[in-house]
């Protein structure tokens, strides 16, 4: 965002973005954020054409670049917020003094709490692996029947489907894909405020050991239930102003500031 539109009465929100998602797809969400906070949106690298994608695609690496333009920012301070993925990869960076809290919206921990089932697991794993193995990302990706396979399959609007296509990098597309499959490390937590955000009708991620996972890990914790779904099919400010209340909002920038209860 422009700094000349900055607001000095609200909370800077950086905010990180999921997998198959860009700073463009999320315009809803962004405008419907920026009635609260001054939002700024950083992009992984591969996830849009203005951010060309990793050499080598970690979790660590995808840190760093978060890390560089956090600092290119030069905000005094800030709330971090990563959705999805995005929150795994906000939360391996180091502990820093202008950092509030975290806002976790539906985040990814690791491949055991996916609720992708054992079959479909399974078909994605392979799938991944072979075309991470002979190479075949970019072709595949850049394919005509695989672009078929994308619009058929999925059940977004044609026109997100041709934005993810023409802006995602097909190796970034697989490898993080093979990354959210596997991972199982231990993730990082600070010594800060956490919010939790969590839709009961979220169909990809399984809340009950994400929320004990928080309560055990996060000293201090604000849980949100919210009626968003993972991937919602129409990301418009009207969808998230009908789903998430504005207290609710109004609660999370009071307890980042240490003066909201905890959960």
């Amino acid at each position: 965002m422009d700094d000349s539109a900055t607001d000095p009465h609200k909370e800077n929100l950086v905010l990180v973005n999921a997998y198959l998602t860009n700073s463009l797809l999320l315009k809803g969400l962004i405008e419907f954020l920026g009635g609260y906070f001054n939002v700024y949106f950083i992009d992984l690298p591969g996830f849009i054409q203005d951010v060309p994608p990793l050499s080598t695609i970690s979790v660590e690496n995808y840190a760093e670049h978060v890390q560089k333009r956090l600092e290119s920012l030069g905000l005094k301070s800030y709330v971090l917020a990563g959705i999805s993925f995005g929150f795994l990869v906000a939360s391996h960076l180091p502990p820093d003094p202008r950092c509030k809290g975290f806002i976790a919206i539906a985040p990814y921990i690791n491949s055991r709490w996916l609720k992708l089932g054992p079959l479909k697991t399974s078909v994605y794993w392979l799938l991944v692996r072979l075309t991470l193995r002979l190479s075949l990302s970019t072709k595949i990706w850049e394919s005509r029947r695989f672009r078929l396979a994308f619009h058929w399959y999925s059940d977004y609007p044609a026109e997100r489907i041709d934005n993810l296509l023409s802006h995602m990098d097909g190796r970034t597309f697989f490898e993080t894909a093979r990354i959210i499959l596997s991972h199982r490390e231990p993730v990082p937590f600070h010594a800060l405020p956490y919010v939790l955000i969590i839709s009961p009708s979220d169909k990809t991620i399984r809340n009950d050991p994400l929320l004990r996972f928080f309560q055990e890990k996060a000293k201090k914790l604000k849980v949100v239930e919210v009626g968003i779904d993972h991937y919602p099919l129409a990301i418009t400010p009207d969808y998230f102003r009908d789903r998430i209340p504005d207290q609710a909002i109004k609660e999370i920038v009071l307890f980042v500031n240490g003066k909201g209860p905890w959960n």
